[in-house]
């Protein structure tokens, strides 16, 4: 009878360890997440040692994964040049991560902390994520919706006979002139900038940040000009380009770029764009037009 009783003892001290085994919840099963796998649309291949990162978000905490590029044929490269396959390691596990984002990092960035240039970013569902620049940890607005206006003058030089060789994306009179461009203010890591294309070529009207203040540029006009994005394209000609240069029948537009930026061409992140009239006249008003094309895509984390 005591050996009976002994038995009964132990099978109730082990059933609470048997029934703890079977109700181990699925969540905790999970296998650790180490690496991503990307789908991405639009990227532009980064110059003079500029690079992509991928980042994973847990709360408060940005995890570090690997750096890359993208070569003139839309492949993903490592830095050393080699293609690749987008599919990159985190070096811890990710699993609790809530969100994803990609960075454009500097030549001279060796630390864990993403810089201020975030391209797109999404939250994480099933392991999964949509990225957008529009997300909050990126540049946080579609910009699908602004628009604006731009002049021909060359408030530089005064009133004379190459008033259609300057660009200022300004509107009313000289004597009153208002901003152009009702477009929302960027995050750091983020400028604005103007383009015209002519028979030439296409040339930079100049960076900026605010829609009622100078651009960074100014390379091609004179000293006087008004508190405005724009451009005199009167004096310093780069190679290939007569200046002042004929902006009859051009293509305008207005980019998202970098800042700072790896290169002097478009970024590859346009949102709004017109054209000059084939006779075009100065101190007039043209109509800058929503055209988004912005780098987008898809994550997954595995």
């Amino acid at each position: 009878m005591r050996s009976s009783y002994t038995v009964f003892f132990l099978f109730v001290l082990l059933l609470p360890l048997v029934t703890g085994c079977d109700s181990t919840s699925s969540s905790e099963l999970v296998a650790p997440k180490v690496r991503v796998t990307l789908d991405l649309d639009g990227l532009t291949p980064l110059s003079e040692g500029f690079k992509y990162q991928v980042w994973a978000r847990d709360g408060f905490t940005n995890i570090a994964g690997e750096t890359f590029n993208i070569n003139d044929t839309g492949s993903y490269i490592n830095p050393s040049g080699q293609v690749i396959q987008p599919s990159f390691v985190f070096p811890v596990d990710v699993t609790a991560a809530t969100a994803l984002f990609i960075t454009i990092e500097d030549r001279r960035d060796s630390d864990d902390t993403p810089s201020s240039t975030v391209l797109m970013a999404g939250d994480l569902s099933s392991f999964q994520a949509t990225l957008s620049p529009a997300h909050p940890l990126a540049i946080g607005s579609s910009l699908t919706s602004g628009g604006g206006t731009f002049m021909l003058m060359t408030p530089s030089d005064g009133v004379g006979g190459n008033e259609t060789s300057g660009l200022w994306f300004a509107t009313g009179a000289r004597s009153s002139l208002s901003a152009g461009l009702n477009l929302p203010s960027l995050p750091d890591g983020w400028a604005y900038e103007g383009w015209v294309e002519t028979a030439d070529g296409q040339i930079s009207i100049g960076a900026f940040q605010q829609m009622d203040d100078h651009d960074f540029s100014r390379l091609y006009s004179l000293p006087d000009t008004p508190p405005f994005p724009g451009e005199d394209f009167i004096q310093n000609p780069p190679e290939g380009f007569t200046f002042p240069l004929d902006l009859a029948g051009a293509q305008v537009s207005i980019s998202v770029e970098p800042f700072p930026d790896d290169s002097s061409q478009p970024f590859g992140f346009r949102i709004l764009s017109g054209s000059v009239p084939a006779n075009p006249a100065s101190d007039t008003a043209y109509a800058l037009s929503p055209d988004y094309q912005a780098p987008s895509g898809t994550a997954r984390l595995f």
